[in-house]
C-alpha cells in the first residue's frame, strides 16, 4: 500500500508538472503498443514495444507461447489497467519511468482486456553489419547488461506462424535493432505475407548494405514492402561513416539508386514507397551539405525525411523545440522530423504539437447506432475547440472532422466521407453540434465509427496528444431503401 501511494504521488506530481496540458475530460494517456500492438524481439521474446531493446520486460516467448494468451494474459491486462488508472503524462508506471509512446489518449473502446493486434513489430534479426555508436546492436554482446541470447535470428517458420496467428493484423514492421535483411529468408517471408495476407502493410528500414541486385529485383519486381526506408546519415563520406561505422557512403546510395531504378524498370514505383531517410547530428547538419543532399535525392527521384533525433551529437542548428528553424528543412509538418522521444518531449512540454494546436474534444450523443444494411443514419455529435489556437488560419480549410469505420476490434475497413468543422468550433474554446449523415455497410455485423479531427495532408488530432471518439454500429436484418425515420429522429433531437 505505501508503494502504490509512492506511486500515486508520483503520477500526481507529473500531471501537475503538465498543467494545462492535461484535463480530467481529456481521458486517460497510454501506449498504444500495450492495446492493439505487439513487438516480437529476434530471439522469441515478446516485449511491449520498441522501448525495451533489452528485453527487460518479457511477456511471453513465440518459440513456446501463443500470442493471444500472452496478449489477453494477466500481465498484459495488468499494463493496461495500470496506464488507464495512471493521471496522464509521459510516465508510464508499468516501465517506471518515462516512455516515448505514451501519447495516445484512450478511448471508450480502450479497456483492459486490449484490442486486437493490429500492428506487429517484428525483429527478423538482432544482428547488425555496421557499429553505429547509440544502436543497442552494438552493445548486445559486449554489454553484460544485455541477455546473452539477445543476439538472436528468428525462424522463417516462427515468422510465418506469427503472422498467422494475427487475423486483425494492419501493418508489419518489419523491423526493430539490425540490419532486416541480414536474415537469410526475409525476401521468403515478404513473399509469403504479400501471398498469404495481401492486405497487410509492410514497412522496412535497412541501412542499404546488405542489399544483392537479386534482392532489389525481387523488392521491386513483386512490390513486396509497401515502404523501403534507407537510413543514410550524411551525402559526404566522412560525416557518413562518423555515425554509421564500418559503412561506405558509396554503396549505400547505390543500392539507394538501385532500388529506385527497379521499382520504375518495373512499374511499381506507385505501390512502393523509396524513402532516403537521413538523422541530423551536429557533424552532418551544415547548409552545403542539407544542400549536396536534397540535390542528389532529386536526381534520384526519392524523399528525404529529415530525423531530430534526442541522441548523442544531435543536431544544435536544428533544436526540436524551434518550429522557426525545422522550417527551413522544407517540411510541411515538422512535427514528423522528431524521434519519438523528441515528439514525447514536444507534447508534455506545451501540452501539444506547437502551441496546443491539436486539441479537440468529440462526443457522440449516442453510445451505439443500428441500422438496416445499406441503410442511411445520422448521428449528432458535440465537438469542442480545446486548443490555444483559432483553427481559422490560412490551413483551415485542411481541417474535417474525420470518419473511419472499423471492426470492432480497431481494425480500418475503410476512410468514410470527411465533414467540414462548422464556424462556431473554429475560435479558442469554441464549440459546435454538428450531424453526420451516412450509409450502413452491406454486409451485416458489429462496426465501430471512429471520429476524429484531422488536418488533411498532416496528422490526426489523436496522434498529437488529443482523445477520438467511438461510436458503436450495429447493422442487422435485411436491405432495405432509405432509414428516413432514424434520420429524422437524428436531425430534429
Amino acid at each position: 500500500m505505501a508503494r502504490a501511494r509512492r506511486l500515486e504521488s508520483g503520477w500526481t506530481r507529473r500531471s501537475q508538472e503538465v498543467g494545462a496540458a492535461t484535463r480530467p475530460e481529456d481521458g486517460p494517456m497510454v501506449c498504444r503498443a500495450v492495446f492493439d500492438e505487439l513487438c516480437v524481439l529476434a530471439n522469441g521474446d515478446i516485449v511491449c514495444s520498441c522501448a525495451d531493446p533489452a528485453g527487460r520486460r518479457v511477456y511471453g516467448n513465440v518459440h513456446r507461447d501463443r500470442i493471444a494468451e500472452v496478449f489477453g494474459g494477466p500481465r498484459y491486462r495488468g499494463m493496461r489497467r495500470a496506464q488507464l488508472a495512471a493521471a496522464p503524462s509521459s510516465w508510464c508506471p508499468v516501465a517506471q519511468g518515462d516512455c516515448p509512446l505514451r501519447v495516445w489518449r484512450a478511448t471508450a473502446s480502450d479497456g483492459e482486456n486490449g484490442r486486437a493486434v493490429r500492428l506487429l513489430q517484428l525483429e527478423p534479426i538482432s544482428r547488425c553489419n555496421l557499429s553505429c555508436p547509440e544502436c543497442p546492436v552494438s552493445h548486445f554482446e559486449a554489454d553484460d547488461s544485455y541477455r546473452p541470447d539477445r543476439a538472436a535470428m528468428l525462424p522463417l517458420a516462427v515468422m510465418l506462424d506469427v503472422l498467422d496467428q494475427l487475423p486483425e493484423l494492419e501493418k508489419i514492421l518489419f523491423f526493430n535493432y539490425g540490419e532486416p535483411f541480414l536474415h537469410p529468408h526475409a525476401i521468403e517471408f515478404l513473399r509469403q505475407v504479400r501471398t498469404r495476407r495481401p492486405g497487410v502493410k509492410v514497412d522496412v528500414s535497412t541501412n542499404g548494405l546488405a542489399f544483392t541486385p537479386a534482392k532489389l529485383e525481387a523488392i521491386a519486381a513483386e512490390a513486396l514492402v509497401d515502404q523501403l526506408v534507407f537510413s543514410i546519415d550524411g551525402a559526404r563520406e566522412e560525416t557518413y561513416a562518423r555515425y554509421r561505422v564500418g559503412g561506405r557512403l558509396g554503396r549505400a546510395l547505390e543500392a539507394l539508386a538501385g532500388a529506385v531504378a527497379a521499382c520504375r524498370r518495373h512499374g511499381t514505383s506507385d505501390r512502393l514507397e523509396v524513402v532516403w531517410q537521413y538523422i541530423l547530428f551536429e557533424w552532418n547538419d551544415s547548409d552545403a551539405e542539407i544542400a549536396e543532399a536534397r540535390r542528389r535525392a532529386t536526381e534520384l527521384g526519392v524523399r528525404i525525411k529529415w530525423v531530430i533525433t534526442h541522441t548523442a551529437g544531435a543536431s544544435r542548428r536544428y533544436p526540436a523545440g524551434d518550429p522557426a528553424a525545422l522550417s527551413r528543412l522544407e517540411a510541411s509538418d515538422p512535427w514528423r522530423l522528431l524521434s519519438c522521444n523528441q515528439r514525447q518531449e514536444n507534447l508534455w512540454d506545451s501540452g501539444s504539437a506547437w502551441n496546443l494546436r491539436y486539441r479537440a474534444g468529440l462526443e457522440p450523443e449516442q453510445e451505439r447506432v443500428e441500422a438496416r444494411p445499406g441503410a442511411r443514419f445520422a448521428l449528432r455529435l458535440r465537438i469542442g475547440n480545446r486548443s490555444a489556437s483559432s483553427w481559422d488560419g490560412p490551413e483551415a480549410a485542411r481541417l474535417r472532422l474525420g470518419v473511419r469505420l472499423r471492426t470492432p476490434n480497431g481494425r480500418v475497413l475503410r476512410e468514410l466521407p470527411s465533414l467540414p468543422l462548422p464556424a462556431a468550433l473554429l475560435p479558442p474554446n469554441g464549440a459546435a453540434t454538428t450531424l453526420y449523415d451516412g450509409f450502413a455497410p452491406d454486409e451485416p455485423g458489429e462496426y465501430e465509427l471512429f471520429f476524429d479531427l484531422v488536418e488533411e495532408g498532416v496528422a490526426w488530432f489523436h496522434e498529437r496528444g488529443s482523445r477520438a471518439a467511438v461510436c458503436r454500429l450495429r447493422v442487422t436484418g435485411e436491405r432495405e431503401g432509405w432509414c428516413g425515420a432514424p434520420l429524422a429522429d437524428a436531425a430534429l433531437a
